[in-house]
C-alpha cells in the first residue's frame, strides 16, 4: 500500500447479510465520516484494497465509484482517490460506548450523555452499543456490538466489569478502557477507571458516630449489592450491621418496582412489629427509600423523630423527598466527565491516566436525627386543625391505653417487644 495512504480500518464479514460491495462502500464511507480519512487524505487504490479486504477488484472499483458519485471522494482515471471537503463537520475520530443490556439505567443514560457531550465538543463522534448476556459463565451475544464496531473505532469505553466482553475486544485488537468496580486493569485494556463505592464510608461512619448510631439495617434489592454498606462498616467501624435483601418486580419499570419493594418491606415490618426503631435504616437505592418513606407515613411514623433513615442516591435522578435525606451520592454526569477527560488524554497522547477513581460523596442531610439514642429524640408538635382550631385527636399515650378498642395498626409497637433478627429474612 502506498506510504501516503492510511491503513484500512475495517474488514468484511462473509456472514453479513449485506453484499460485499455494500460492506466495502459502507466501511469506506464510515471511515471518512468518523475522521479516519480526513479531507485531502488519499484512499488506498482499488488494487491495494483487494488483498487487504479479501474481495475482487471489481468490488473495490465499484465501491470507489459509488463514493465518487455520492461526493465523498474525487477520483479520475490514473489519479488516486482523494477525500473531498464537503463543508460538513469532520470528526477527529470515533469513540464507542459499550454497556450490558441488563445494566441499562438512568445512571447510565446521564453518564453517557456527559461523556458524549464532552467528546463531541473535542471533535469525536460517540456511538453506543449494548451487549446481551445469553447464558452462564459470561456467554454473550456480540452481534449488535460487532455491527457497531464495523466502522473505524479509536477507543471503546466499556461501562461494566465483564471479562468475556473484554476478551472479545482484545481478540479483535480494539483499544478499550474499562469503567467499573475494578481492582486492576483488565487484560488487553489501555487503562481503566475504577468506581470506588466505598469512598464515602469514612464520612458516613463519622456521621453515624455523631448521631449515636450503633446499629444499621442495610436494605438492598437483589442484584444491587454494589451499594451495600454491610461489609465496609463491619470491617472498619464495629457497628452492628444487619441486612435485608428484597426482591423487586420490574414488570412496570425499574423505579416503580424498586419503590414498591421498599414500601411492602417496611409496611410488613411495621404491621408485624418487627421494625427496629433504634437502628439507622440504610437503603441501597433511593427508590427503595422513597417506598419506605411512604410506608412510614401511612403508619404515622416520622423521619427522623421516630425512625432514622439514610440512602444511596444518584445526583439528578432520585425521587422527591419531603426532607433533605442523609445520603451517599454518586454524580453520573460528573463521572462521565471524568471518563471523557481520561479518554481524551488517551486519544491525544496514547496513554490512559494511571490513577482515575470515581466514588460517591457523603451528604449529612437531616434524616439521621440528633445526637444520642432514638428515645432522646424530640417530638414534633402537632399542627393546628382546620380554621385555627386545636387538634383534638387523642394523644399517643391515650391511644396506647385504649389499644384494646382500637385497631392494632394505629398503635405504636413497644420498644421492649422482641425483634426477629432482620438479617435472617429474605422478604419478597
Amino acid at each position: 500500500m502506498a506510504e501516503n495512504a492510511k491503513k484500512v480500518p475495517f474488514s468484511v464479514n462473509r456472514d453479513d447479510s449485506r453484499s460485499l460491495l455494500d460492506q466495502v462502500t459502507d466501511g469506506l464511507r464510515e471511515a471518512i465520516v468518523c475522521g479516519h480519512y480526513a479531507p485531502g487524505d488519499v484512499l488506498p487504490s482499488s488494487n491495494e484494497l483487494v488483498p487487504v479486504l479479501g474481495v475482487s477488484r471489481i468490488v473495490t472499483q465499484n465501491a470507489l465509484a459509488r463514493l465518487t458519485a455520492e461526493g465523498w471522494i474525487s477520483s479520475r482515471p490514473g489519479v488516486r482517490s482523494v477525500v473531498r471537503d464537503r463543508g460538513e463537520r469532520q470528526w477527529r475520530g470515533h469513540v464507542a460506548f459499550v454497556f450490558l443490556d441488563a445494566d441499562v439505567s438512568p445512571f447510565q443514560t446521564l453518564f453517557y450523555e456527559a461523556l458524549r457531550v464532552s467528546l463531541n465538543r473535542a471533535g469525536y463522534l460517540v456511538t453506543r452499543a449494548g451487549v446481551e448476556a445469553t447464558g452462564p459463565r459470561g456467554a454473550c451475544d456480540f452481534s449488535l456490538l460487532d455491527a457497531a464496531l464495523s466502522r473505524s473505532v479509536d477507543l471503546v469505553v466499556a461501562l461494566f466489569d465483564f471479562p468475556s466482553v473484554f476478551g472479545h475486544f482484545a481478540k479483535r485488537g480494539i483499544p478499550f478502557a474499562a469503567v467499573g468496580p475494578l481492582d486492576a486493569r483488565p487484560d488487553g485494556a489501555v487503562g481503566f477507571t475504577r468506581f470506588d463505592y466505598r469512598a464515602a464510608i469514612p464520612d458516613f461512619f463519622a456521621a453515624c458516630s455523631a448521631a449515636g448510631v450503633t446499629k444499621v439495617i442495610d436494605y438492598r434489592w437483589k442484584g444491587a449489592s454494589r451499594h451495600s454498606v454491610e461489609t465496609a462498616l463491619k470491617s472498619t467501624s464495629g457497628i452492628d450491621v444487619r441486612k435485608v435483601i428484597l426482591k423487586a418486580a420490574f414488570s412496570h419499570g425499574l423505579g416503580l418496582g424498586v419503590e414498591a419493594a421498599g414500601y411492602e418491606c417496611i409496611r410488613r415490618m411495621v404491621a408485624s412489629r418487627r421494625l427496629d426503631r433504634d437502628a439507622l435504616h440504610f437503603f441501597g437505592d433511593d427508590y427503595l427509600a422513597r417506598g419506605a418513606f411512604l410506608a412510614l407515613a401511612h403508619a404515622g411514623l416520622r423521619v427522623p423523630e421516630d425512625i432514622r433513615v439514610a440512602t444511596w442516591a444518584n445526583t439528578g435522578l432520585g425521587p422527591y423527598f419531603p426532607l433533605d435525606i442523609s445520603r451517599m451520592e454518586m454524580d453520573p454526569a460528573a463521572a462521565g466527565g471524568v471518563v471523557a477527560e481520561a479518554a481524551l488524554e488517551f486519544l491525544s497522547t496514547g496513554k490512559y491516566p494511571e490513577v482515575s477513581v470515581i466514588g460517591p460523596k457523603w451528604h449529612d442531610g437531616e434524616t439521621m436525627g440528633p445526637q444520642g439514642r432514638a428515645s432522646a429524640r424530640p417530638q414534633l408538635a402537632r399542627p393546628a386543625g382546620p380554621a385555627g382550631l386545636a387538634d383534638h385527636r387523642p394523644s399517643r399515650q391515650s391511644q396506647m391505653s385504649h389499644s384494646s378498642t382500637r385497631p392494632t395498626r394505629q398503635t405504636r409497637p413497644s420498644r421492649q417487644s422482641s425483634l426477629i433478627p432482620i438479617h435472617q429474612e429474605k422478604l419478597p
